[in-house]
């Protein structure tokens, strides 16, 4: 079986989300897509693991 694992963490910087191009602000939450790259938590293309 292949587990996506996916870490939600508090953005530490300002940046751009890649999936909806909007801006990612200081505290907010964001993950890593399928591409390996941060977005915005709700943008994610993966689903996160329920515990």
């Amino acid at each position: 079986m292949n587990q996506i694992q996916t870490n939600t963490m508090k953005a530490k910087f300002n940046g751009k989300c890649v999936e909806c191009g909007e801006s990612i602000k200081v505290g907010k939450e964001i993950l890593k897509n399928s591409e390996d790259k941060w977005v915005h938590k709700a943008c994610s293309d993966l689903e996160e693991e329920l515990p």
